[in-house]
């Protein structure tokens, strides 16, 4: 195919994130896939430095090189701050970006999501995919993978400190497991990571790249799309902005597939004319499908991370990510790929149960030997800094929200940002189940594998008692998860607050659907990545099944 912008493909994929790069690469290796156009509206810094090392993903959150900056609507149960919703502005999308853990969730999850109308996309039915697409160092069959494009393995050279979590949480009553995804999402252990020789292994490098190769698939970067174009119902094209200014339309043959994300996906959607019909109407969108599902269910996981300061004796990663500290860390890196550079936002891991009647894990906690300055630090586009003492990092995570947000259009241009509403804490039993967990971690450093190495709580400080207390001083603390989801949900047929039917199509249109996240109908327990290139990579079967079928 030649390099130049091509006026018609069979083809178009609209973002090169976990499931649109995956999507792209299976799809390219389809001799019968026909022509692929892959339109990212990021750049391609998937071989900069500071994405290759694993620790870069702290700054690049806050960076507008690799993040798209979005923030909430001013959230109520966080003192009505507007809060960081940083997505991955780049090859790969958050891939590139993210913390590297790899999680797949609870069977319950899925189970959870066929019971919503999503038939076919049980943990059984899943598991196909998250094999194929993983690449596991350690574990095997019949549970893990080997040779597909996300690396996953064990943490290297695991803190003194992270070991004491782990005997904490045997100590506290909690199962220890060597593996959190076999699909009970249980106990307490040491996450597995996206990290490979040292370095960050992402869809762009191991998926995108080597797909590029083909004569089939042709990128295009900063390739900002504004509008899904229509004949009748069913999507021809698209138009598109590069970034020298110049606009452009490709027609798709067979399908276009959007990938652009929970975010960004909607967005798309709404200004092309698809979504609540008296939102678009409001900004002067010609309706083509009346969805009022379009843009919302929308969901996250929400932390609040409390830290103790350790005692003088004790290390902590601390003193290696500031000052002198932090460039003896990047030396170590660049000699060796080793040390506190290769760390991911979590060594210890474990999950909870805030209600024994629940049927899974509510609660899923993240454990480091770092402290810093709460999430608000880094609203303004700077990372947040280590503090000056040894300390370690307890956060919990409400991993199945009953809160519901939403995302709407500001204006009908793509290329504004829209309005995030998350709505975090805004149903009662998140809130009483968050409370819990903090409650429980204080517990947990109370354990005799951590009490002779504490020397004091620090956030909140022991004065904190009460759940008015605890949330009070949660609100500044609050921060996102970094896993939206769920803005165009899957269900079934004749749901009207469904957007997406079982394989993928927009309800009602014809050559249109959405593969990412934002189709899951619920959030699994956990980081959302893993599972967001199994709905690639299960997309690009649904996709070419029907090829296989005469375009009606």
């Amino acid at each position: 195919m030649s390099a130049a912008l091509p006026t018609a493909v069979d083809y178009i994929v609209v973002g090169s994130g976990s499931a649109g790069g995956t999507l792209a690469a299976r799809l390219a290796c389809e001799q019968d896939a026909g022509a692929i156009l892959l339109l990212e509206a990021g750049t391609v810094t998937h071989r900069d430095f500071m994405v290759s090392m694993p620790a870069g993903w702290g700054a690049m959150t806050y960076s507008p090189r690799y993040s798209w900056m979005h923030e909430t609507e001013p959230e109520h149960w966080a003192g009505g701050r507007r809060m960081a919703m940083p997505r991955g502005k780049a090859l790969g999308g958050s891939s590139s970006i993210n913390g590297m853990i790899y999680i797949r969730g609870h069977r319950q999850d899925y189970a959870d999501w066929v019971a919503a109308g999503a038939e076919g996309w049980s943990w059984d039915e899943l598991l196909p995919h998250f094999i194929r697409t993983e690449d596991h160092r350690r574990l095997g069959a019949p549970l893990h993978g080997r040779g597909g494009p996300l690396t996953v393995a064990d943490l290297p050279d695991l803190h003194p400190m992270t070991r004491q979590m782990i005997e904490a949480a045997r100590q506290a009553g909690l199962e220890v497991v060597d593996d959190f995804n076999d699909g009970r999402a249980t106990g307490a252990g040491t996450f597995q990571v996206n990290v490979r020789d040292g370095r960050r292994s992402s869809i762009a490098l191991n998926a995108i790249v080597p797909a590029l190769q083909r004569p089939n698939l042709l990128l295009r970067h900063g390739a900002m799309v504004e509008r899904i174009l229509f004949e009748g119902r069913r999507a021809v094209g698209v138009r598109y902005r590069m970034g020298d200014g110049s606009l452009h339309e490709t027609r798709a043959a067979r399908e276009v597939l959007l990938c652009a994300g929970a975010i960004q996906s909607p967005q798309l959607l709404m200004c092309s004319g698809v979504g609540p019909a008296a939102q678009l109407q409001a900004l002067g969108i010609p309706v083509v499908a009346d969805l009022p599902g379009v843009g919302e269910n929308l969901q996250d996981h929400v932390c609040a991370p409390m830290s103790w300061r350790l005692r003088a004796r004790q290390d902590s990663m601390n003193r290696h990510f500031r000052g002198l500290g932090l460039m003896g860390s990047m030396l170590r890196y660049l000699a060796g790929r080793s040390g506190p550079m290769m760390s991911a936002p979590a060594e210890f891991g474990a999950y909870l149960k805030s209600d024994p009647a629940l049927p899974y894990n509510d609660i899923q906690v993240f454990g480091l030997p770092v402290t810093g300055q709460p999430e608000q630090a880094g609203s303004s586009g700077k990372a947040p800094q280590p503090d000056a003492w040894p300390g370690m990092t307890l956060a919990p995570f409400q991993v199945r929200p009953f809160s519901r947000g939403h995302v709407r259009l500001k204006t009908a241009d793509a290329a504004q940002h829209p309005a995030i509403t998350m709505n975090y804490l805004h149903d009662e039993r998140d809130r009483r189940a968050l409370v819990w967990a903090l409650r429980f971690l204080r517990e947990l450093a109370r354990q005799p594998a951590l009490a002779d190495r504490i020397e004091a709580e620090v956030r909140p400080g022991p004065e904190v008692q009460t759940d008015a207390e605890w949330l009070a001083w949660a609100a500044p603390m609050l921060s996102t998860g970094y896993h939206p989801v769920g803005t165009c949900r899957m269900g079934r047929h004749d749901d009207p607050l469904a957007v997406c039917t079982p394989d993928l199509r927009v309800r009602g249109l014809q050559s249109l659907r959405v593969i990412d996240a934002s189709v899951m109908p619920n959030l699994i327990c956990g980081n959302t990545n893993a599972t967001s290139v199994a709905i690639g990579d299960k997309g690009a079967d649904l996709v070419l099944v029907g090829a296989a079928r005469p375009v009606s």
